[in-house]
C-alpha cells in the first residue's frame, strides 16, 4: 500500500471549481464559502441543521402494518407528493441502505445512529437468508446460470431492493443483477464486526460465506453487471470496488477473530482478492472499458471507492478526483456524462415512474432523448468527495485538502432545498434536472442517502477541525 504523502498534488484547486452558487436557503449563506469553518460555526451549522429537520432520516424508517420499524429505510423519505408503496421510490435498496447504515453508525457509534444501523444490517441478512439464499445455491452449484445479457436472468440474481415494510421480496421485474449491491452490504456488515457492535452469529457468517462463492462462481471480476447506475451491461470499476472492499475486510475479520477457516470453498476468498485487484489495477479511473461501446473515462460512483470504502491508494484517488471535474455542475455533479435518466424534461418524455426499468436496448432509446449539457445534477457525491478531501488533509496536513473539504462541503450545503421547493424547504435532494428551463429537485426528494452523506460529510469536517493546525 503506497503511505499518503504531502508532497503529492492536489489535482484540483479551488479556482478550478465552478463558482459556488448562492445557497438555496439564505440562512445557509455564511457557511457555503471558500474559506474553511472554524469549530464554533460548525457546531452553528449542525444545530441549524438539526432545528430544521434536514438530517432527521426517522421520516424514512419502514414500519409494518402495526407501526413498528422493520429495520431498513425507504430510498427517498416521505413527502407530500408521489407513491409512496413499497414498490417505488419507498422500496428498501441494498446499495443504499448498507451505506446509510455504515453512515449512521460511523457519525454516532455509541447512540441511535449504530442501534438504527443494526437493525437495518439484520433486516437485510434477514431477508437475505430467506428469500435469497436459494437462489444463489442454485447458481453456486451449477442448476441456473445468470451471467450474460439476457434480461430474464436478471430476477434469478439475489434481489437487490425488497419492500422494506414486510422484508417480502418485491415481484416487480427489475434488473438485479448488482454486484455492488451485495459488496456494500457485505462490507457493512463486516464493519459492523470489526467493531465489535454487532458481532457475527452463525447464520450471518454462513450468510457471508454463500455471498462471497456466489461472487466467486459468477466470476463478479469480469461479469458485465448493471452498476452504481442500474443500468448498461458493462464491467464497472464502481462494482468491482465493494466486492473487493469486502474481501479485504472479511480476511482481517478473520485474522481479529482468529478464525482458521472462511464459511466458503477453501480459495474463493484468495481468488476474489487476486481477481479483483488485477482487474481493477486495469480498468481505474476509468468506470468501464469492456464492452468498447460502455466506456466511459468519469463517472461519480467512483468517488465511493476512495471514501468510505479507501479500496484504492492515494495515487488512484487522486486520479479519480481530477476524472470528477469533468462531471461538476454549478449545482451538484452529474453521474456520467451523456447520462439520460432524469435529463431535461424527463417526466414529459419517459414517465414519472422513478422505478421503471430498462434493458440495454430500451437504454439506447432512452439515451437518444439527451442533449449534452441537459444531464441531472445529483447531489450524493459533493459530501463524499469533501470527506475524502478530510482523509487526505488529517493524512499529509496540506492545507489545500482542507480548503477543498470546505468547498465541497459548501456546494453540499447550497443544494439543500430552498422555501419554494415543491417537496418542501430544507431538504437533501437526490438531484436537480431541467423541467421547463429551470433547474429543479427531483421527484425523489429528499433522499435519505444524500442526508447520510452529509452526516457524514459533517463528521469529516469535524475531525479535520480538530486537527492541530486547521484554523
Amino acid at each position: 500500500r503506497v503511505l499518503w504523502d504531502a508532497r503529492l498534488p492536489c489535482t484540483m484547486a479551488a479556482t478550478d471549481l465552478p463558482k459556488l452558487r448562492a445557497a438555496q436557503q439564505p440562512e445557509l449563506a455564511k457557511f457555503c464559502r471558500a474559506e474553511p469553518l472554524n469549530l464554533a460555526e460548525l457546531l452553528e451549522l449542525n444545530a441549524l441543521l438539526r432545528e430544521k429537520g434536514t438530517l432527521d432520516i426517522a421520516r424514512a424508517k419502514c414500519k409494518d402494518a402495526q407501526g413498528n420499524f422493520t429495520g431498513p429505510f425507504s430510498a427517498s423519505a416521505a413527502n407530500a407528493k408521489g407513491d409512496h408503496t413499497g414498490s417505488s421510490m419507498f422500496g428498501s435498496w441494498l446499495r443504499d441502505n448498507s451505506i446509510i447504515a455504515y453512515g449512521l453508525y460511523i457519525t454516532d457509534p455509541d447512540g441511535q445512529g449504530c442501534e438504527d444501523s443494526v437493525a437495518c444490517l439484520g433486516a437485510i441478512s434477514k431477508f437475505l437468508l430467506t428469500h435469497e439464499s436459494h437462489r444463489m445455491e442454485l447458481v453456486i452449484n451449477g442448476h441456473k446460470t445468470v451471467t450474460g445479457t439476457d434480461p430474464q436472468t436478471w430476477m434469478d440474481r439475489p434481489h437487490i431492493r425488497f419492500i422494506g415494510e414486510t422484508g417480502l421480496e418485491d415481484t416487480k421485474w427489475y434488473n438485479h443483477k448488482q454486484n455492488d449491491a451485495l459488496g456494500y452490504f457485505m462490507w457493512a456488515r463486516i464493519q459492523l464486526a470489526l467493531a465489535g457492535k454487532m458481532p457475527l452469529n452463525g447464520e450471518h457468517f454462513k450468510l457471508l460465506g454463500q455471498l462471497f462463492d456466489f461472487l466467486r462462481t459468477i466470476e463478479c471480476w469480469k461479469d458485465f453487471d448493471a452498476g452504481h447506475w442500474e443500468e448498461h451491461s458493462a464491467q464497472h470499476a464502481s462494482s468491482l470496488g465493494p466486492c473487493l472492499a469486502a474481501t479485504r475486510a472479511f480476511k482481517q475479520l478473520l485474522e481479529q477473530e482468529n478464525l482458521k477457516f472462511a464459511p466458503c470453498k477453501a480459495d474463493t476468498i484468495d481468488i476474489l482478492e487476486k481477481s479483483l485487484e488485477e482487474q481493477l489495477k486495469l480498468i481505474l479511473p476509468n468506470e468501464t472499458i469492456t464492452p468498447e461501446e460502455h466506456t466511459r473515462d468519469a463517472d461519480s460512483a467512483l468517488i465511493f471507492l476512495c471514501y468510505p470504502l479507501q479500496v484504492v491508494d492515494d495515487t488512484m484517488g487522486l486520479q479519480i478526483l481530477g476524472r470528477l471535474r469533468k462531471l461538476m455542475g454549478d449545482i451538484a455533479m452529474c453521474r456520467y456524462r451523456k447520462d439520460s435518466y432524469w435529463c431535461k424534461d424527463y417526466k414529459d418524455k419517459i414517465g414519472d415512474d422513478p422505478t421503471k426499468h430498462f434493458t440495454d436496448e430500451e437504454l439506447k432509446e432512452r439515451d437518444a432523448l439527451l442533449q449534452p449539457g441537459d444531464e441531472a445534477q445529483w447531489c450524493l457525491f459533493d459530501p463524499m468527495v469533501s470527506s475524502y478531501y478530510g482523509v487526505l488533509y488529517r493524512k499529509t496536513g496540506n492545507q489545500s485538502y482542507l480548503q477543498l473539504q470546505q468547498m465541497f462541503l459548501a456546494r453540499a450545503l447550497a443544494a439543500i432545498t430552498g422555501d419554494d421547493c415543491e417537496f418542501g424547504p430544507w431538504m437533501c435532494c437526490e438531484a436537480y434536472y431541467l423541467t421547463k428551463g429551470e433547474w429543479k429537485p427531483n421527484d425523489n426528494t429528499p433522499l435519505v442517502w444524500t442526508q447520510v452523506d452529509l452526516k457524514m460529510a459533517l463528521y469529516e469536517m469535524e475531525k479535520s477541525l480538530n486537527q492541530p493546525g486547521s484554523t
